[in-house]
C-alpha cells in the first residue's frame, strides 16, 4: 500500500467500522440486545444482579454470616439470570461478537507488531504464562 496519510487511516478506518457493522456478529447482538430492553423481567433481573453482585463486592469487612447471606442471594439470582433465555441470547452474542473483535485486532495488530494480539498483551505463546512462548 502506498503511504497513507492520517486522514486515509481514518477513512478506511471508517470503513471498517462500517463493514464490522453489516456482519452477522453484529446484527445478532443488536438484535438480542434490543429484545432484552424490550423485556422488562430481563431489564429487571440484570438490575437485581448487578445489585446483589455489587453488594457482594462490597460486603468485605462485614460479619462473615452477612457477607455469606449476600452471596447466597447473589448465587440464587445469578442461577435465575443464567436462566433467562433472553439474557442468555444476549449475553452468547456478546461472547461471539468480543471473539470476533479480537480476531479483528489480530489482523490489525499484526502488520504493526509482528505479534498477535493475544501475545502483544501477554497472552499465550509470550512466556509469560509459563508455555515458553
Amino acid at each position: 500500500m502506498a503511504v497513507a496519510t492520517r486522514r486515509d487511516v481514518w477513512l478506511l478506518a471508517r470503513e471498517l467500522a462500517e463493514a464490522i457493522a453489516e456482519t452477522p456478529e453484529v446484527q445478532e447482538y443488536r438484535r438480542t440486545e434490543d429484545a432484552v430492553l424490550a423485556d422488562p423481567d430481563a431489564v429487571a433481573l440484570i438490575r437485581e444482579y448487578e445489585a446483589a453482585k455489587r453488594a457482594v463486592k462490597l460486603s468485605r469487612g462485614r460479619p462473615p454470616e452477612e457477607q455469606k447471606a449476600l452471596v447466597e442471594r447473589f448465587l440464587a439470582i445469578e442461577e435465575r439470570f443464567n436462566a433467562h433465555p433472553v439474557i442468555q441470547a444476549y449475553w452468547n452474542a456478546r461472547v461471539a461478537l468480543d471473539a470476533f473483535m479480537e480476531r479483528i485486532n489480530a489482523v490489525v495488530t499484526f502488520p504493526i507488531t509482528g505479534e498477535t494480539a493475544s501475545r502483544a498483551k501477554g497472552g499465550c505463546g509470550s512466556g509469560s504464562c509459563g508455555c515458553g512462548g
